[in-house]
């Protein structure tokens, strides 16, 4: 298209100054060396010649609108834009100057600014007050079909900035107040902090603090020149001590574009640092969430409470380090008269540790010999082969009898602790071996060792990360502390104390960092093993002679005595739901199920609770699990099919009773249930 057959572009109401520099900008990123239009689509090459050979060539806010918008995509123009309206000023400052070559101060210059306005745009107009003798407002307003573009209030504000650089003021601010605009291109903040948008002006307020320098046209003749640079006085104080510099404005000009290169520069260094802390914000947040998925898998591999067993009573205190942990305790039920119970110390922290800590309990669960120290064996063997001596565990494992004899065996760790009820006194007991998953030879180290306790004894074991801790004086909490926290607590139970204990270390080491992660476990044969023993077989003739009040009388009391024992808590659950005790039921059968989840008894209990409080949602879910349990069992189907019917559910009814005539079609209830399913969906 010509330039004199362009209809698109037929206006001039801009100067082609600023989009000649955003230009040469874009053939400088580029890397662009051709005279050619690089903007075909946009103007003809006439055009483009022009603008950038030509400064007082004029175009259309429309052409100018496409340019910038074609080069904004491509190359970041804001700094520049600034830059610019910089430049713009200081070599357009010479014109404004009085021809006389009197001086004017900053004031009397920004009077004149309107003038250069119209210079550069026939867009907007420009109206100036000063609301006191430092203060100066600008409203820019744009004519009737005109519309305000978001570069200008860049390039508006850099004009301003030339001000600030003519004078040399040292303290001054230059902000955006109002703007017509609804939003601005770029961020807000280096425009103004709180900018008003959809206003009816665009104004910008402009404050200085220092008297400024006075600013006159130079006397020296063309002679006197070493060239024809526009050369400026700035001046300051009386005539008689008057303090004269020379600016030459082309000189002024060079520094600004040697300043916006370098800002420019710092510019893209900083948004090539920001992408780095976004990426690596994005992979810490990776982290962090691999972290926490860790860390509930690692919840679930430790229990949180292991049950009362056989008249024995344990407790736990697990504190990690990090997000997932090194340490690790569980316990295996071996067969109704032995149970076993772990604490392990894996080397390092964190995932490695804690993917050490996962093989640990797999292999544990895999081996569950006669003796600790065959145990050990296996699992040395099997981590050396899984590990390749990456890693390695301290381990104490100990096989609980039903007469209270533990026998147990140590692979590096730290030795058991046996608090004696009789004496009051705490004793370290026998062991060594070396640690599980570092040395081949490593098996011909474990030995068997074992201790036979009595009713009130506790037995402890413990990793190092409790008697290494140190307080703000560099004070390790050691194992003397460790024992006379034991014997002091030999009145309480072992909850009680293992809360006790941990509360004295938390309180020492009050003010440091955790060194490591912390595993305390401890167990006491019930003093009151006898009673409870009695109280057990007295509630268990009730409950089989149905006589479930008497039945729950006496569960209560041994449930007291050991409130973790699970086949108490079963039983009395059960003796509660059938006496019509639905909420006391439901509470002891689901702390029951956290413990035994695989037998369909007890959620059909809970099953039964549930909808007998009208609570149909979790009754259908407990019934589908026993169901799931017992896929044979009609009464669960039969109980499902009773939730459907209250729920008023016709398909899944329907699903039941199919699944009921499969198993035993002439069960007696199925009849019933469909003259109930009929009635209640006739109208269906």
């Amino acid at each position: 298209m010509s330039l004199e057959g362009s209809k698109l572009f037929s206006g001039r109401e801009i100067s082609s100054r600023r989009v000649s520099g955003l230009i040469q900008l874009y053939l400088q990123d580029n890397q662009t060396v051709s005279a050619s239009n690089p903007f075909p689509d946009i103007m003809d090459e006439v055009t483009y010649l022009k603008i950038l050979k030509d400064p007082n060539f004029w175009i259309s806010q429309e052409l100018e609108d496409k340019l910038i918008s074609t080069i904004s995509q491509s190359v970041d123009i804001s700094a520049v834009l600034y830059h610019l309206g910089t430049e713009t000023l200081i070599t357009n400052a010479y014109d404004l100057l009085p021809l006389d070559d009197s001086r004017i101060n900053l004031a009397e210059l920004i009077h004149r600014i309107p003038i250069l306005i119209n210079r550069l745009t026939r867009t907007v107009f420009l109206n100036i007050q000063f609301s006191d003798s430092k203060t100066a407002l600008f409203h820019f307003q744009y004519h009737t079909q005109h519309q305000e573009k978001w570069f200008d209030a860049i390039f508006f504000q850099g004009m301003l900035n030339g001000l600030a650089v003519l004078f040399e003021l040292k303290d001054y601010s230059i902000k955006m107040t109002k703007t017509r605009l609804f939003g601005i291109h770029v961020a807000h903040k280096d425009l103004g902090d709180e900018i008003q948008f959809g206003a009816d002006v665009n104004e910008y307020e402009f404050k200085w603090k220092e008297e400024p320098f006075y600013l006159s046209r130079s006397k020296m003749t063309k002679d006197e020149m070493s060239n024809r640079h526009k050369v400026m006085i700035v001046s300051k104080g009386d005539t008689d001590t008057e303090q004269i510099s020379i600016i030459d404005v082309n000189d002024v000009v060079d520094k600004s574009r040697e300043l916006a290169i370098e800002n420019r520069d710092l510019e893209a260094a900083v948004e090539v640092l920001k992408s780095f802390k976004y990426e690596l914000e994005k992979k810490q947040l990776s982290i962090a969430k691999d972290l926490r998925l860790a860390k509930n898998i690692q919840q679930g591999l430790i229990p949180e409470i292991i049950p009362d067993w056989r008249g024995i009573q344990f407790w736990a205190a697990y504190h990690p380090m990090q997000e997932v942990s090194g340490d690790y305790y569980d316990y295996f039920p071996f067969t109704t008269d032995t149970l076993g119970v772990a604490v392990c110390d894996v080397s390092g922290h964190g995932v490695p540790a804690a993917f050490i800590t996962a093989l640990s309990k797999m292999l544990f669960m895999n081996y569950q010999k006669g003796k600790p120290s065959e145990t050990f064996k296996f699992v040395n063997r099997d981590l050396l082969d899984l590990v390749k001596q990456q890693g390695y565990t301290t381990c104490v494992y100990a096989l609980i009898q039903d007469d209270f004899k533990v026998i147990y065996s140590l692979a590096g760790h730290p030795r058991p602790i046996l608090l004696r009820a009789k004496t009051g006194k705490a004793e370290v007991l026998d062991g060594a071996g070396t640690f599980l998953g570092m040395f081949p030879e490593g098996g011909d180290t474990y030995e068997d060792y074992s201790v036979q306790m009595e009713p009130g004894d506790k037995l402890f074991l413990y990793t190092d990360g409790i008697t290494e801790a140190e307080n703000d004086k560099g004070v390790s909490f050691g194992d003397d502390r460790f024992l006379a926290l034991i014997e002091s607590s030999s009145h309480l139970t072992i909850q009680e104390t293992i809360e006790f204990i941990m509360q004295s270390h938390k309180e020492f080491t009050m003010g440091t960092d955790p060194m490591d992660d912390i595993t305390l476990l401890g167990w006491q044969v019930s003093p009151k093993l006898p009673e409870f023993n009695e109280y057990k077989y007295s509630a268990d003739v009730y409950y089989k002679a149905k006589d479930y009040k008497e039945a729950c009388a006496n569960y209560q009391k041994a449930f007291e005595i050991l409130p973790r024992e699970l086949s108490t808590q079963f039983y009395y659950g059960r003796s509660l739901a059938y006496s019509g005790q639905f909420e006391q039921a439901v509470s002891l059968l689901e702390s029951y199920n956290r413990f035994k989840t695989n037998n369909y008894l007890s959620h059909a209990v809970l099953g039964y609770c549930y909808f007998k409080l009208d609570i149909f949602d979790k009754a259908e879910s407990e019934w589908k699990k026993a169901h799931s349990l017992n896929d044979e069992n009609l009464s669960v189907l039969y109980n499902l099919a009773m939730v459907y019917l209250k729920l008023k559910n016709k398909s899944k009814m329907k699903d039941i009773l199919g699944r009921m005539k499969k198993i035993d079609p002439k069960y007696k209830n199925i009849l019933p249930l469909e003259k109930k399913w009929e009635s209640m969906f006739q109208n269906v």
